[in-house]
């Protein structure tokens, strides 16, 4: 590492030049502490119903008490107005039926296909059904009705946001979310009147179904998003669930976005359910909890969501405040920052390419580098940075183990001191790949890291086959014994957790559910369990069994690099605040570090045992 100081020197002073970007993305990410619970009022007026001693009302005053701020509202229909006894409506067949055989059967005219609709009692509701359907007004016996053409889209389409609805909401000081479904028929006046219902207590815009409004014709997209943009409404991106269409609204305009967590509270319990929202918030950039009520009784329903709503605010309080969030503000990523740090990412793949021993090696990988951050200001293509980016996440821990293995003695010191040499090595890593990867689009979730899963296998692999190559035929020449058994054991088991706990959907047990609840009231976030329970602690008892029998320290090393790749891979989920990252990796080599102390603690008392023992039976 010495031979290289000048070169580490340079990336050092390249890296903190290009320091102001992160602490841009860290204090956009600690300013935007709003969040917002919300509910569909479908299911507010579902739930008021459902007991004959409430109203809406009362509904909406127990929720707001305990801390909603949000009701989301869908424009109604047709079908809703029928449901509500607002209108009837008959179909040309149905009519023609009940009326058969009496005096007024000839005001029908069989060849007529469509629907007779009675008139509102309201004047507002007849005047949206004339001002939508321009209906013929035909009179069947004394009753005047509606006559509209069949249309497979006449009973469910949108005839606007009900106004008495909006109303109703606001007098309980409730923020509004406009819910939009890219329907047939849908036109300008429609996005006219969201523009005109637009307010600082009604400002978000969440699609409903598959799409955005307008798809798949992507001018109609970006002129409508455009319209909402300019009066000042934002948009709610579902996370797991990216709609067509909404990642044309982001980019163009300008990720003016909210990042939303949907929650059905029949899924699991309330403590979990709980936990999952506080976790979304905290850990992920949501600042919108979409949640949907339990299906039971009506009394047991408003209490499970009164609870959810006051024990999600209280376990989020003081770091976040319940309100009306907004977007985060721009971080500004300049072209010379990103060079910056495309420089030092060359001058640190050319260090790492010397672990094969071979100058050409260095140059070649320097020089191919050089080519894709070339590539990049030439194109401006993204995959390009996200290339670049991964090539340097999947060399840095590969680097940090193999560059700190030699020890020129077991004291705790020299062990300390290479520890920390290969958490500096993975630090520069993560500067180099969190810099590239910065900005809106990647703190949103529209654009992420690409190759998760090469960070897993790849260095893993390397390591593997660097460390053995040349023991790899006199391995199946060795003759098996009993501890050769228990560690391939013990390696196959750790190898078995760490592939089962790859990627988003691993199963977990109830009792490290129980342990991982612990960690979070404790810490505020969770260590990831592979870093401090399996990969640090198995690189520091490496580093001393390496001195005294190499061939085990080396296979030692193999769980060992998992805490390195797995602290990159934590940094590569660049939704996550880098400050929760940063806590959480913190935790991970401090508790790793300890661990692994205590194992060569361990190590030491046991390996005197077993010689004693070994002489007893050979005596």
């Amino acid at each position: 590492m010495r031979k290289n100081l000048w070169i580490w020197i340079v990336i050092i002073l390249l890296l903190i030049a290009s320091f102001p970007g992160l602490l841009q993305r860290s204090m956009t990410e600690r300013e935007n502490n709003t969040f917002e619970l919300a509910l569909p009022f479908q299911e507010i007026d579902q739930l008021s119903t459902a007991n004959d001693e409430w109203n809406v009302n009362d509904v909406l005053y127990s929720l707001k008490e305990a801390g909603l701020t949000t009701v989301s509202i869908t424009p109604f229909s047709l079908k809703w107005m029928e449901q509500k006894g607002i209108v009837s409506i008959y179909s040309d067949k149905t009519l023609q039926q009940a009326l058969r055989f009496s005096e007024t059967e000839s005001d029908i005219n069989p060849d007529d296909k469509g629907y007779y609709i009675s008139k509102p009692v309201s004047e507002y509701y007849e005047e949206i059904i004339e001002e939508t359907f321009h209906p013929e007004v035909r009179s069947i016996g004394d009753e005047s009705l509606f006559f509209i053409k069949e249309d497979s889209q006449a009973l469910s389409r949108s005839l606007g946001y009900n106004q008495e609805t909006i109303k109703q909401i606001q007098q309980h000081d409730l923020n509004i979310i406009y819910r939009m479904e890219n329907q047939e028929g849908l036109t300008e006046e429609s996005i006219s009147q969201l523009v005109d219902l637009h307010d600082e207590k009604a400002s978000g815009v969440l699609f409903t179904g598959n799409e955005v409004v307008g798809y798949p014709n992507i001018n109609l997209v970006k002129t409508w998003s455009d319209q909402l943009t300019e009066v000042g409404y934002h948009f709610y991106f579902i996370e797991f669930s990216m709609q067509r269409g909404m990642q044309t609204i982001a980019r163009d305009t300008d990720y003016n976005t909210v990042r939303m967590h949907s929650i059905h509270l029949n899924n699991k319990t309330l403590p979990e359910n709980i936990d999952q929202a506080v976790r979304a918030v905290k850990e992920r950039n949501i600042r919108s909890l979409f949640f949907h009520l339990q299906t039971v009784e009506p009394e047991e329903t408003l209490d499970n969501a009164v609870q959810f709503i006051s024990e999600v605010n209280t376990k989020l309080e003081p770091q976040f405040q319940n309100g009306t969030p907004s977007p985060f503000q721009k971080i500004e990523t300049p072209w010379w920052t990103i060079a910056l740090l495309l420089a030092a990412g060359i001058l640190f793949t050319y260090i790492v390419a010397e672990l094969m021993k071979w100058k050409k090696i260095q140059w070649w990988a320097a020089i191919f580098m050089t080519l894709i951050a070339i590539g990049y200001f030439i194109t401006q293509k993204l995959l390009l940075l996200q290339a670049f980016a991964l090539l340097i996440a999947m060399a840095t821990p590969i680097y940090a183990i193999l560059s700190t293995r030699k020890m020129r003695d077991a004291k705790m010191l020299t062990i300390s001191l290479h520890y920390g040499k290969a958490l500096g090595i993975s630090a520069i890593g993560i500067l180099v790949i969190v810099g590239l990867l910065n900005g809106n689009a990647f703190i949103t979730g529209f654009e992420a890291f690409r190759g998760v899963k090469l960070v897993y296998l790849v260095p893993l692999v390397f390591t593997v086959g660097y460390l053995f190559w040349k023991e790899g035929y006199q391995l199946l020449q060795v003759n098996v014994k009993y501890w050769h058994m228990l560690l391939i054991v013990l390696l196959g088991a750790i190898g078995f957790y760490y592939i089962a706990r790859t990627g988003n959907h691993s199963t977990v047990s109830e009792i490290e559910l129980m342990a991982r609840r612990f960690l979070e009231d404790l810490l505020y976030v969770r260590p990831r369990t592979k870093e401090f329970l399996i990969g640090f602690p198995f690189y520091i008892l490496a580093l001393y069994v390496i001195r005294h029998n190499a061939f085990i320290g080396k296979l030692l090393l193999i769980p060992g690099i998992i805490g390195f790749l797995s602290i990159v891979n934590t940094f590569t989920h660049l939704h996550i605040p880098l400050h929760i990252s940063l806590l959480r990796t913190g935790y991970s080599i401090l508790i790793g570090y300890l661990i692994g102390v205590l194992l060569i603690l361990l190590l030491k008392i046991c390996i005197p045992l077993i010689h004693r023992l070994l002489e007893k039976r050979s005596v």
